[in-house]
């Protein structure tokens, strides 16, 4: 599907996430062109108010809790936030050593606030945007090829980041956000409101937001759904019973209902918590992995497949670093840890125990 004129959904949102970039490093500067590129149509408001989301994807929601630049002087002493004008932002530095993010006191408006300076009537566009995007029932369905890591801002003012060679279809309505997931590897930052539960349904796995945000692994389509808490809570039901998480924890869940022991939470250490979200920065770090849980990763972001020639190969332990995009070099680390070797076939690279292929 094509959308204003010849351009693709995806050539709009890498435009917008360019001119989200300029806004957020200059947010006080005028930007030609942007006036006519907003004005050429509604889905390029949408995008470019996704992408400004997609920026603040990563803030803690502690951080954003504790803000008291959000809303107006009103709103803010109504609520009781009175901004000392003179205190410091500790986590500005924080947030600028990951690259972006509004920072209290800086002037910085909140990231879906930052069109207001385009003028009244494309102010109104916006807005009006807005309101379709929070009012609108409708599903959406995002899918993410291979090598594709995607970030969606919601209407509601969550957001998810998309793993490559996954599914999601969201469905959003007066009363309830769901959210199924299909297959693949999904981050999600939700907004907490009791009234309107967010709740992630993978097969009979069903978790309930309790304000905070936490990763989703489907990879197995007949194994176990692995949830990681890193910050607040979530409540999970499965057909081995229910538990909560807390930041900090992971827990496996049963897709369907089977004899079996009732999922435990695991306290991870902040380093193992890294290690798992190091996806997102395009690595792949393993701490004891097995061959056969790498492999699946690197697949999920390369044309170019790895195939483990050997159960018992695959079940092999591997440490280390790589580059996700890098399948040729991780071939070869691989076998060379594994005392085994790494081979190009027609359309993959296989990693067979040594031996075995000596001896055909």
């Amino acid at each position: 599907m094509t959308i204003s004129g010849e351009k693709s959904a995806r050539e709009i949102e890498a435009e917008a996430a360019a001119w989200a970039a300029k806004l957020d490093a200059m947010p006080d500067r005028d930007h030609p062109g942007l006036n006519e590129w907003v004005s050429c149509s509604p889905r390029h408001v949408g995008a470019l108010l996704r992408a400004q989301a997609a920026l603040a994807l990563f803030e803690p929601v502690s951080a954003r809790a504790g803000r008291t630049d959000v809303g107006t002087p009103d709103e803010r002493r109504a609520d009781g936030r009175v901004p000392d004008e003179s205190a410091p932002d500790e986590d500005a530095p924080a947030r600028d050593a990951r690259g972006g993010g509004a920072q209290a006191g800086s002037g910085h408006a909140p990231a879906w606030k930052r069109l207001t300076f385009i003028g009244g009537g494309m102010a109104a566009l916006v807005a009006s945007f807005v309101a379709v995007l929070l009012l609108d029932p409708s599903g959406e369905r995002y899918v993410t090829q291979t090598g594709e890591v995607r970030s969606v801002a919601l209407s509601d003012g969550s957001s998810v980041l998309i793993d490559a060679g996954s599914r999601i279809d969201i469905a959003f309505d007066a009363g309830h956000r769901d959210v199924r997931m299909q297959a693949g590897k999904v981050l999600f930052r939700a907004t907490h409101d009791a009234r309107r539960p967010f709740r992630v349904t993978v097969a009979q796995v069903v978790i309930t937001d309790i304000g905070t945000a936490f990763q989703v692994t489907d990879d197995d389509p007949v194994g176990d759904v692995e949830v990681l808490v890193t910050e607040g809570a979530v409540r999970v039901d499965s057909p081995a019973g229910r538990i909560s998480l807390t930041a900090g924890q992971r827990a496996r869940f049963p897709k369907r209902a089977m004899d079996g022991p009732r999922p435990e939470a695991v306290r991870l250490a902040p380093t193992d918590i890294e290690r798992m979200l190091a996806w997102q920065e395009g690595r792949l770090e393993l701490d004891g992995e097995t061959l056969d849980s790498a492999v699946a990763e690197i697949n999920r972001h390369n044309r170019l497949h790895l195939r483990v020639g050997s159960p018992a190969l695959g079940r092999e332990s591997l440490y280390g670093s790589f580059h996700m995009d890098d399948v040729t070099g991780f071939a070869r680390a691989a076998a060379a840890s594994l005392g085994a070797e790494a081979r190009v076939e027609q359309d993959d690279i296989v990693i067979d125990p040594r031996k075995n292929h000596e001896n055909r």
